[in-house]
């Protein structure tokens, strides 16, 4: 059975992480920034077998004229990481996430303190 879930079911969710992924990744969230979090129970005994849901992220998303220096792309780069920075952080959010094609670009977000995501990141479409 599916349903959404309850604040009751965050004690055997926590027991479920710290025993298979407390080394991959913080326990989530699942009652902020979740469109939608669903618990799958057992029919038989109602024990969770799995919790899961749609989260919201924060991308930077930007577009460069590349006809300009490298020395003004990179400043005007920095600014909009600082102010995307900022807004992400009052809208209660802890990351920031950039989707890179070119690796010039990658360096320059590893050198703002970007790092790589933990897992592979894949996308569906609906």
């Amino acid at each position: 059975m599916i349903r959404e879930i309850q604040v009751g079911d965050l004690d055997r969710l926590k027991f479920i992480h710290e025993k298979y992924y407390k080394d991959q990744f913080e326990f989530p969230d699942f009652l902020n920034h979740y469109l939608c979090a669903f618990t799958i129970v057992d029919d038989n005994d109602d024990s969770i077998i799995l919790t899961g849901g749609v989260r919201t992220i924060i991308e930077c998303v930007a577009l460069t004229d590349k006809s300009k220096s490298v020395k003004i792309r990179r400043a005007a780069l920095y600014e909009l990481l600082t102010a995307s920075q900022y807004v992400s952080g009052k809208a209660g959010y802890n990351q920031l996430h950039a989707f890179i094609q070119e690796d010039i670009w990658m360096n320059q977000l590893f050198k703002a303190g970007f790092s790589p995501t933990a897992g592979k990141p894949v996308v569906i479409g609906l």
